[in-house]
């Protein structure tokens, strides 16, 4: 028995993260400039600029994280298989280090559920589908070893 589950995710706001980025990396280029041509106030215009390019340059990276595309996640007997935009990555239930169920408020029909490895934490988010939701948190309970809640 397996179980496929799809995260989406937005386009528009990858794209509106980029630009963005882009934006303030342009800001911060356009305050270095201005330094080089008017250097009265020189260490907080540096500075600012600085802060800009680098949050520019966050933004931009953040926008190509691979948890910023759509993943299916395939829950087999061996491993979770990850569909990514470009490629496929297998995640074998042994370098899972944790499963946990997180449920903001009890009101509303919204939980997620995170699955952290060494490098990555993957988080599926469910509304309205709180018994498809359990019945993975379920299946990942008797899959990963010394799984921490």
């Amino acid at each position: 028995m397996g179980l496929t589950y799809t995260v989406k995710k937005s386009k528009a706001s990858r794209m509106s993260f980029r630009i963005m980025g882009i934006i303030f990396i342009l800001l911060g280029i356009l305050g270095m400039v201005l330094v080089w041509r008017l250097p009265s106030m020189r260490y907080l215009v540096i500075s600012v600029a600085a802060v800009a390019g680098f949050y520019g340059v966050y933004l931009l990276k953040s926008s190509l994280r691979q948890q910023a595309y759509d993943i299916t996640y395939e829950f087999t007997e061996e491993h979770i298989k990850l569909k990514l935009h470009n490629k496929e990555k297998l995640l074998p239930y042994t370098e899972v280090l944790g499963v946990k169920w997180i449920e903001p408020t009890p009101d509303i029909d919204y939980f997620m559920i995170q699955i952290r490895t060494k490098k990555q934490q993957y988080v599926l988010h469910f509304t309205n589908k709180r018994a498809y939701g359990l019945k993975i948190f379920n299946y990942l309970a008797e899959r990963v070893p010394n799984m921490q809640v």
